[in-house]
């Protein structure tokens, strides 16, 4: 007599890692338009050549041989090989990729406090859809699964095992010094958690009780991973970057790049970090649980952060899923919606659970190939791709000035031959360049002069720009090329002028 085929038993704990699994990937497969992406690919092709890590910039004539601290080059590397074989597909597979190890880490920190699974599912879902900004095509995209696998640690710490954190936190800062600036974080939270110790450690000292955890262990993790930073190709330079970039010399950029201003909650990609913290405040309020001082610590430092630069609004996700998942696992046992945690002996409906997970698969597998149709198009938009390739058949000679967020865009596709004025790394070209830029760009006092010092032969320049409508009307320029979001305009008599009029130009 054959046996009837059973399926492996599941319960909701599976169903709570396949919903964050998908969540992750749901949020990192639509291609999201990020200008920046360009340059770092260019870079990621410039050590393929050249067998090295770049310490001047190669890339623009204003700034050509300037020192530049490229500290992300451990992503820029292996986006460049993706994209090189397999273009935007390429770089999807690995932005999926890097979001399920995130969520796989996060649902992890979350299930370990053993919440009700419907509420990690619920806090999950949306911290995740929350922090989907993030899941693009930058650097950036690296440092969540490593600030999420810090906050493992943490909780493997807590749990009374502080090896997890002594030898992973250093491995852990020796990957992500080289690949974003973001590991100044793993500082902050390894800090944090050590000031949040204090009150027990006063309590323990008093009772003349060992102190638990151990300080010794938190300061060696602090001093090994300080050292572990300075494993990368810029040195100490490279271990205090990001200082310098939001408090030293570089710190003027964050008053004008989007990413650093306070999210606007009326623009749709800011709703769900909005119900998360409405939800999250409601949650803490109703539910009466006592909740640690390294939860509220560190949630109210990542609610301050993401509050002032909304580049921050995946870190405020990722520290606010665990806490908020075990206040709405007591309001749901309050409401009598979730099961008890005493009943050990309760079947669940197996397949209704394979069901959701099936489904779940089913949805992933339809909906990825169809975002990564839309990637060519998507990243695209916006560009100059006609212009470009103006230029590239004339071979324009002379100095160009560009719209800001195309520099990396021309980078990739007209270097060495032709180098843009201005690109998206302002920390290289430094704060007069800008000034001046910007003064050109939008038609400002003093806007002629700037063209004239800096030698301008050409001006490839966005129709929103102020500039774009005075070039139009200055009998000194003339309009060779057109797109649909700008134009590329040639200083009469100049060089770039002569290669417009013949044609083509000699290389």
């Amino acid at each position: 007599m054959r046996r009837a085929l059973r399926l492996p038993e599941l319960n909701l704990r599976h169903v709570t890692w396949a919903v964050f699994l998908y969540s992750g990937a749901m949020a990192a497969a639509w291609p999201k338009q990020t200008y920046d992406i360009w340059w770092h690919l260019a870079t990621g092709r410039w050590m393929i050549e050249n067998r090295r890590v770049p310490h001047e910039d190669p890339f623009t004539w204003t700034c050509l041989g300037k020192k530049w601290i490229a500290h992300e080059w451990g992503w820029e590397l292996p986006s460049y090989l993706m994209y090189a074989h397999w273009g935007h597909d390429g770089l999807l597979a690995l932005r999926v990729m890097v979001a399920l190890i995130t969520c796989g880490l996060l649902a992890w920190l979350c299930l370990r406090r053993r919440p009700a699974p419907l509420a990690a599912i619920a806090a999950g879902g949306l911290a995740v859809f929350a922090a989907r900004a993030m899941f693009n095509d930058r650097p950036q995209l690296v440092t969540m699964p490593l600030f999420v696998a810090m906050l493992c640690l943490i909780e493997k710490l807590d749990e009374g095992k502080p090896r997890w954190l002594l030898i992973g936190a250093p491995l852990l800062m020796l990957v992500w010094v080289n690949v974003h600036g973001g590991f100044i974080y793993g500082f902050a939270l390894i800090g944090l958690y050590s000031i949040c110790q204090l009150p027990q450690w006063i309590r323990q000292y008093r009772a003349q009780q060992p102190l638990a955890p151990c300080p010794g262990v938190l300061a060696a993790t602090l001093l090994l991973a300080a050292a572990a930073c300075l494993a990368n190709p810029n040195g100490i330079a490279g271990a205090t970057y990001p200082l310098d970039y939001i408090f030293g010399d570089t710190a003027w950029h964050t008053s004008w790049i989007s990413e650093y201003q306070s999210p606007d909650f009326s623009d749709g990609i800011f709703v769900a970090l909005g119900l998360l913290i409405v939800a999250s405040m409601a949650a803490f309020a109703a539910s009466g649980r006592r909740s640690r001082l390294w939860d509220v610590a560190v949630m109210a430092l990542f609610l301050w952060t993401a509050l002032k630069w909304q580049r921050n609004m995946a870190f405020l996700s990722f520290v606010v899923v665990a806490p908020l998942s075990l206040h709405l696992s007591d309001l749901l046992h309050h409401a009598g919606l979730a099961p008890s945690q005493e009943r050990p002996d309760e079947r669940n409906p197996a397949i209704f659970y394979w069901a959701i997970i099936l489904a779940l698969t089913g949805s992933a597998i339809v909906t990825i190939p169809t975002a990564a149709r839309q990637a060519d198009s998507s990243f695209l938009r916006d560009m100059p791709v006609k212009c470009t390739e103006y230029i590239a058949e004339h071979h324009l000679p002379g100095r160009m000035f560009n719209t800001y967020h195309w520099g990396g865009y021309l980078i990739w596709h007209l270097w060495p031959e032709q180098k843009p004025m201005v690109d998206g790394r302002a920390d290289v070209l430094g704060q007069p360049l800008v000034k001046d830029w910007r003064r050109a760009h939008r038609m400002e006092e003093g806007w002629e002069e700037v063209l004239d010092r800096y030698e301008i032969d050409y001006v490839l320049i966005s129709d929103e720009a102020g500039l774009h409508g005075g070039l139009k009307k200055d009998p000194a320029w003339r309009m060779v090329c057109s797109d649909p979001g700008g134009s590329l305009f040639v200083r009469k008599g100049s060089a770039a002028d002569e290669a417009a009029s013949e044609g083509v130009a000699e290389p």
